[in-house]
């Protein structure tokens, strides 16, 4: 074969390949491009849509919608309701919270409830409308509760209770992964939680809460602490003010908030350990909300 062949066969696979590419490339843009029927979040409720996205107008539509608590935790007080645009009325009427609104008293940890909603008018259209969304919102009350406790020691006393690691908080989990809407934490050194004479009167602490789900608050959340010892108080500090266990604090529902906690350690003056277990509780109106989109043909 001589050089001239070698050439023009080089150039006929440089041209096969750069069209295999083209190739990939479009059908993976096609894919790509496909409406989706639901908006997945972070974390958050698992719902099914059980029906068909493609809608002829003027005809009459039925939503069924099957929701999952995912979450470890009870969901109180579930407020559902769909919302659209003028394309979707019910009597006449826009959907919304007050002309779709269903409600259950409690939803326990993985188990589903059903939202239907039938008649819903698909109005009449003189073109194709595609990815026209309905928004399912889902409003509810997490409780959610975690115990952790403070191990503190006097300093002579600290290897006969094993040393550092057993000292600090300690968090009361039954499994290593806990799925929340909202999420307490804690950050803290154990060596604060030891009791020296002539040093640090308090350890510090701070009390983390996180917005760990797909949705938001609608509203402060209400946390509230309570040991199970009030003669061993924890003073902490929120909004310029300084509030002592047992307490109740309204919290703004930003993302994430750290407040700052002192323990008082004066009183391993007198006694070599202190263990004190804490619950805290968590909750607020916690608002997610799920999209579905609709191709609608005349």
């Amino acid at each position: 074969m001589n050089g001239k062949e070698k050439k023009n066969n080089y150039s006929s696979l440089l041209i096969i390949g750069g069209g295999i590419l083209v190739f990939v490339l479009i059908v993976f843009a096609l894919f790509s491009s496909l409406p989706s029927t639901s908006q997945s979040q972070k974390s958050g409720l698992s719902v099914k849509y059980n029906g068909n996205t493609t809608l002829k107008s003027n005809t009459y539509l039925n939503l069924n919608f099957t929701i999952s608590n995912i979450y470890d935790f009870p969901l109180e007080n579930v407020r559902t309701w769909v919302e659209a645009g003028a394309l979707f009325t019910t009597a006449s009427k826009l959907l919304s919270n007050t002309t779709t609104l269903k409600t259950y008293s409690s939803v326990p940890p993985n188990t589903s409830i059903s939202y239907f909603f039938g008649n819903i008018k698909i109005e009449k259209v003189e073109t194709e409308m595609k990815k026209v969304p309905i928004i399912l919102r889902i409003l509810y009350e997490p409780k959610i509760s975690k115990n952790f406790t403070i191990n503190a020691v006097n300093n002579n006393s600290l290897q006969l209770y094993g040393g550092i690691e057993n000292i600090g908080i300690k968090e009361i989990e039954t499994k290593k992964t806990i799925k929340s809407p909202l999420s307490i934490s804690f950050s803290s050194n154990p060596k604060d939680f030891i009791f020296k004479e002539g040093g640090k009167n308090f350890a510090s602490f701070k009390i983390i809460i996180e917005n760990s789900g797909g949705g938001k608050c609608t509203n402060e959340i209400k946390l509230k602490i309570q040991p199970e010892e009030i003669n061993n108080p924890i003073t902490c500090y929120y909004n310029k003010m300084s509030i002592t266990t047992p307490f109740t604090v309204f919290i703004k529902p930003f993302n994430k908030t750290e407040i700052p906690c002192n323990f008082t350690l004066s009183y391993l003056k007198e006694k070599d350990f202190l263990s004190i277990k804490i619950n805290t509780q968590l909750s607020c109106d916690y608002l997610e909300e799920k999209r579905f989109y609709f191709n609608i043909y005349p």
